[in-house]
């Protein structure tokens, strides 16, 4: 007994799809592997610190005056004893 015509053209396109779905999955399987994330992990990583030093060579000023402003907020205590006690000092004639 024979398959009919649109049977056999159902079956050849289910093997087609089947076949494209296997090639898929050894893609992913292969885009997946430890080696591969790793690799792939460590090239954005470089292309992010190139990136990075890039904008900070254009910004040289810009991320002065933010490390200075972020050194005098976290300081901010310490100076300004330091600050009273220079004002104390000049006053009282020292």
């Amino acid at each position: 007994m024979t398959a009919p015509p649109e049977l056999a053209a159902a079956r050849a396109l289910r093997d087609e799809a089947l076949a494209v779905v296997k090639g898929d999955l050894e893609i992913a399987k292969l885009e997946l592997s430890p080696g591969r994330v790793k690799e792939r992990a460590v090239g954005e990583a470089v292309e992010m610190l190139d990136s990075a030093r890039a904008v900070a060579d254009e910004n040289k000023v810009v991320i002065g005056v933010t490390v200075a402003a972020l050194f005098g907020w976290f300081f901010r205590e310490p100076l300004q004893e330091l600050a009273e006690c220079a004002i104390e000092k000049i006053r009282s004639g020292d």
